[in-house]
């Protein structure tokens, strides 16, 4: 059982939210905000790669617990653009945990970028970018501390309390 989250879909949604954020800040003059815009242009597109590839090496750490030990050795943080990236699990979850870890991630990379970005073109919008990644991570590493394998064994004291 994997996730598959798809470059091209978090490149349009960081797209988007530059773009948004750009229109959101008319006091700052064209240079910076056409800065904002094109953050998934030619020059700045490296940086975009590098904070991704960060971000999905932290998700892994967050879900260590639920994700194949395969899925840790396989992984290398390069400059270079996937496709897609895999998150491979130890066992089933359900469909709709499956939905929201997507979801999560998707959005941790979103804002982690966003986040960056703002940090150097408009430092009071980083605040709001930084307090959406973190959420995101604090509910992936959440779900993957309550969540445990189907047949694991119950945890007993071994005296009464």
């Amino acid at each position: 059982m994997f996730i598959s989250i798809k470059s091209k879909e978090v490149l349009a949604d960081i797209r988007s939210a530059a773009w948004l954020e750009s229109e959101l800040h008319p006091e700052l003059n064209r240079h910076r905000r056409h800065e904002m815009a094109d953050i998934c242009e030619d020059g700045n597109i490296e940086r975009v790669w590098r904070i991704i590839g960060i971000q999905i090496a932290e998700i892994r750490l967050s879900l260590l617990k639920i994700l194949h030990p395969e899925e840790h050795l396989s992984y290398s943080n390069s400059l270079l653009s996937p496709d897609s990236w895999q998150f491979r699990f130890l066992f089933p979850l359900p469909e709709d945990t499956m939905v929201f870890i997507k979801e999560k991630i998707h959005e941790c990379l979103v804002a982690a970028v966003m986040a960056d970005r703002t940090a150097v073109i408009v430092a009071a919008a980083a605040d709001v970018w930084e307090e959406r990644n973190v959420a995101a991570l604090a509910s992936l590493r959440q779900l993957a501390a309550t969540t445990s394998h189907p047949r694991a064994p119950v945890g007993r004291p071994l005296w009464p309390l």
